[in-house]
């Protein structure tokens, strides 16, 4: 009983132990330790024992580095529905999320209640985004996506990624996407490809800047810049082979044969090679004017001369024979000034800039953005880097002589966040519509409920890098958005799982 006495402090059962266990205490410790505590030497012997089996136990050798703690959690209705919402959520199909939940929950599910599940998140989703009123005021990008056969637009805000309208219509007419664009905010630019059913609706809304997507007529450009250098370097190739075999042949027949062949293979690649850079030459050409700045004068690109560039670069291609070159000829010839729309609003966001910190200053600053934003484009040869070296350190120099340190940083800033928005296309719709995807083949019928549900959830999942991190796209249109979202589609709270230390 004496062990369990109270009035032993931990301390003070500490003490005892280490002098029990030290193997060359003095004799009569044990009795002295009885007498001061008032216990029996067998307590004292109890708490000795004690002592050993706790560090005995404390110092065991475990595994190395930092343990996870085990989660115990309670499956119940609540969470196994918020499993089936995140799982949808993310492309899992109906039948995918009672296969999921039963591995990780142990828990049976059919398909149908997950289907009315979902169908009842839908249809509370729905509601929320029907009364949500987000602050408008950016500018925003279309684009199309068909499932099913049939087509649905989506609309975001180039600097939130929230998306305004995600609808499924029967027909892509310019009638149908124009009361949808009626629908969203008020935008200065709108942003497309170069679809004639967007580019109707975007007349029909009476957008005033409807801006086409530079990528649509880069990406075929480079890519087709990659194919050409890989001919050119297969046919280099292919003669290099043949030389080998020339040197290896014996007889004047095979040498004969040999070097014929060789000749008609260097002479193809001569040509695939004279091929390639003209077509390089054609591509740098045009992929100069997508720059914002124009280095040579230090001013924001001529939209006119941009567009006059671009025509007579997509004349040259007229000549070239291929489906390729014709397709591009016709782009460059018909979207060349579409291509620049974003001019009038560039301006406009520049002005308060050079009205703060002077024309010169903001002109110079911009070249150093722009050289720093093409050397993340494309890598350029030594001597082009070399000019654009002294360009930039010229620059920056005139900046920092007109400017001062302080001010300098101030407008560095706010002209990287005004040059770095999304001016020249509708990457960012093509962006959110990648994600779409993979949940539209993951249902087998799909309809305006699941696309309202990817919509709500899209709005209200933060953003884990970049920056936009740790802000959702509702949040970034000033909306009250709960701790947990999925409450707003009347779920309850989830219960918070309890921990515990083990090892693995």
């Amino acid at each position: 009983m004496g062990a369990r006495r109270d009035d032993i402090t931990s301390m003070q059962r500490v003490q005892i132990a280490i002098k029990v266990l030290n193997t060359e205490r003095p004799r009569g410790t044990i009795t002295e330790l009885a007498e001061e505590y008032a216990v029996t030497r067998q307590t004292v012997y109890n708490i000795g024992s004690a002592g050993e089996q706790v560090l005995l136990d404390g110092l065991a050798p475990g595994p190395h580095g930092p343990q996870p703690q085990e989660s115990t959690i309670q499956v119940d209705r609540n969470r196994l529905v918020r499993g089936a919402l995140v799982l949808a959520g993310e492309g899992v199909s109906q039948r995918g999320v009672p296969r999921c939940l039963a591995e990780l929950l142990d828990t049976k599910l059919s398909p149908s209640w997950v289907n009315g599940e979902l169908a009842k998140a839908e249809a509370a989703a729905t509601t929320v985004n029907a009364n949500w009123h987000p602050a408008g005021g950016e500018t925003l990008a279309g684009d199309e996506i068909y499932a099913n056969g049939l087509p649905n637009l989506l609309v975001v805000g180039n600097d939130s990624l929230s998306i305004y309208a995600l609808t499924r219509q029967p027909d892509c007419e310019g009638d149908t996407w124009g009361c949808v664009l009626l629908d969203a905010p008020p935008t200065p630019q709108f942003a497309s490809d170069a679809g004639k059913g967007l580019e109707a609706g975007a007349q029909r809304a009476e957008i005033a800047v409807h801006q086409l997507d530079w990528d649509h007529l880069l990406r075929p450009l480079w890519g087709q810049v990659a194919r050409l250098e890989r001919q050119a370097y297969a046919a280099l190739q292919a003669a290099e082979e043949r030389a080998t075999k020339f040197d290896q042949a014996n007889t004047p027949k095979r040498l004969a044969h040999h070097f014929a062949v060789w000749q008609r293979l260097e002479a193809e690649a001569e040509e695939k090679i004279a091929r390639h850079d003209a077509f390089l030459t054609l591509a740098q050409q045009v992929d100069a004017q997508f720059a914002l700045i124009d280095l040579e004068n230090r001013q924001v690109r001529d939209p006119v001369a941009g567009a006059e560039a671009l025509r007579r670069a997509g004349e040259q291609l007229q000549a070239w024979a291929g489906r390729i070159y014709q397709k591009l000829h016709t782009n460059l010839t018909h979207w060349a000034a579409a291509l620049f729309s974003y001019r009038p609003l560039l301006d406009t966001a520049l002005a308060p800039l050079r009205d703060r910190w002077g024309a010169a200053a903001i002109q110079a600053l911009a070249c150093v953005w722009q050289i720093e934003a093409d050397e993340q484009r494309h890598p350029w040869p030594v001597c082009e880097r070399q000019a654009r070296q002294r360009l930039w350190e010229k620059n920056l120099d005139t900046a920092f002589s007109l400017l001062g340190p302080e001010q300098l940083w101030l407008a560095w800033d706010a002209l990287s966040q005004t040059l770095q928005r999304s001016w020249r296309g509708s990457m960012l719709a093509e962006c959110v519509n990648s994600l779409l995807r993979p949940v539209l083949n993951g249902r087998k019928h799909t309809d305006q409920g699941c696309l309202e549900l990817f919509r709500f959830l899209h709005n209200v999942h933060p953003f884990e890098r970049g920056k936009r991190a740790g802000h959702s796209p509702a949040q970034l249109v000033r909306l009250d958005v709960p701790d947990d979202v999925l409450t707003l589609l009347g779920l309850a709270p989830k219960v918070a799982p309890e921990h515990r230390e083990v090892s693995i």
